[in-house]
């Protein structure tokens, strides 16, 4: 309100009131909306705050403004023609949905503790901008991080920092520099095919229940690129055998294709080395997260990007939080990472232990995010995942992991990782008998 054109001829107090009337009229100001304060208003204005006052109470008398201890607004209850809606009255808030059993939610409540917090501290203290590669110090001890947990030596310069596994890809399909054809596992995990759907390359399903490395286990001649989840494959939790490994190695070189690998939740789990490291021509770029190690929250992830594409991946990059950067560099710089992995770890074993007693048929991923509860033959999953949603679990079906059609087993994928485990251990019981019942 400081640009009130104030007119010493006329009264003060008058040309507050219309220039407040006729904000409210035509919407500048809505039902809610707070004032300044009478003392803030006249110190703008350079007027003295009686006029304020008398313009302020005018209003209220005319039953536009509202005052109380937490100072002047718009009167909530108001409604002008032609405006928006008055702000409904305040009343109990219905309960959130429950999330239970939500696949992929990692346990976050380990997380909060002095280092943590201390290395936020640090971070805000002195807020940097990094290049849009991300912070040279973070890259350097994601560097380090891959070479200790995952037996692959990478430089700095070979990674970039993004916002997550999904904008990894992104950067590595748009450095390809042409669109073209995906193969992607099949089941696998449904937000990572998005991406590509999006930018226009068609998917190519392979499907991954295939044994050995006959046609159906390895994309065809015709892929451009290949997204795999060796270490983890969507929503069971496999493994790729060795065989396997050296057959797609040999699929891409003669396809000329570039390997996508994404190393989800690797942290958690004793896994085989990533394709990286079997890598001898530059043909793999690794997708890393912290979302499943740390929290979601962070949107922070990296790229470990093959030589050929760096410059070009370089120039596509977007800068990503400089504050959420320095805090996780610090966290890791002080050993952060390294002993939550170990807390969580253990957390997860005690999860999945208690999945197995309630589930004895159930299939626990060694990382503890995910489980699987195959269903009988006949049982539909769409019901029974509607029954459970009822029930507030956050549950999934299994076929929504598939992209082809073909028949395929009824099955209920469910995370381990939400709530407290005396928590988890009620909404398996829950679960157990809504599945039971169907």
């Amino acid at each position: 309100m400081t640009h009130v054109q104030i007119d010493r001829s006329r009264p003060l107090p008058a040309q507050i009131v219309e220039d407040v009337r006729g904000r409210i009229t035509d919407s500048r100001l809505a039902p809610g909306d707070p004032l300044p304060s009478t003392r803030v208003l006249a110190r703008q204005l350079g007027i003295s705050r009686g006029s304020v006052v008398s313009a302020y109470e005018q209003l209220v008398g005319e039953g536009l403004l509202i005052t109380s201890p937490g100072g002047t607004r718009v009167d909530p209850s108001l409604r002008v023609p032609g405006g928006p809606a008055a702000a409904p009255a305040p009343g109990p808030r219905p309960a959130p949905p429950r999330g239970d059993l939500k696949p992929g939610e990692p346990a976050t409540g380990l997380l909060t503790g002095a280092l943590w917090r201390s290395a936020w501290r640090a971070a805000a203290a002195r807020p940097t901008a990094h290049p849009a590669a991300g912070s040279e110090r973070l890259r350097a001890l994601v560097a380090e991080h891959v070479r200790l947990t995952r037996s692959v030596r990478v430089e700095a310069h070979d990674i970039v920092i993004t916002a997550g596994a999904r904008d990894g890809l992104r950067l590595v399909l748009a450095a390809r520099g042409r669109r073209g054809t995906l193969a992607v596992e099949d089941p696998g995990y449904p937000s990572l095919r998005h991406v590509p759907r999006a930018m226009g390359w068609r998917l190519q399903p392979v499907d991954t229940r295939a044994a050995g490395t006959g046609p159906r286990a390895t994309p065809d001649r015709h892929a451009d690129a290949i997204l795999v989840t060796p270490n983890h494959q969507f929503p069971t939790g496999a493994q790729m055998p060795a065989a396997r490994r050296f057959a797609l190695l040999e699929a891409a070189r003669r396809a000329d294709a570039l390997i996508v690998e994404d190393d989800y939740d690797s942290a958690l789990r004793q896994t085989h080395p990533p394709l990286l490291a079997l890598d001898a021509e530059g043909r793999v770029a690794m997708l890393g997260s912290f979302s499943t190690t740390l929290t979601p929250a962070l949107a922070l992830g990296y790229l470990i990007v093959p030589p050929l594409l760096r410059e070009r991946v370089a120039d596509l990059c977007l800068p990503t939080s400089g504050l959420v950067q320095d805090a996780v560099a610090a966290y890791m710089e002080a050993d952060g990472l390294r002993r939550h992995t170990a807390r969580v770890r253990r957390e997860y074993r005690r999860r999945r232990t208690a999945f197995v007693e309630i589930f004895p048929e159930g299939v626990p991923m060694e990382s503890g995010l995910r489980a699987v509860v195959p269903l009988r033959a006949g049982v539909g999953e769409d019901g029974v995942v509607a029954r459970c949603r009822a029930q507030g679990l956050a549950v999934e079906g299994m076929s929504g992991y598939w992209s082809a059609r073909g028949p395929r087993a009824p099955g209920i994928v469910l995370g381990l990782g939400t709530g407290p485990l005396d928590r988890l251990r009620e909404r398996l019981a829950v679960l157990r008998r809504t599945v039971d019942g169907s």
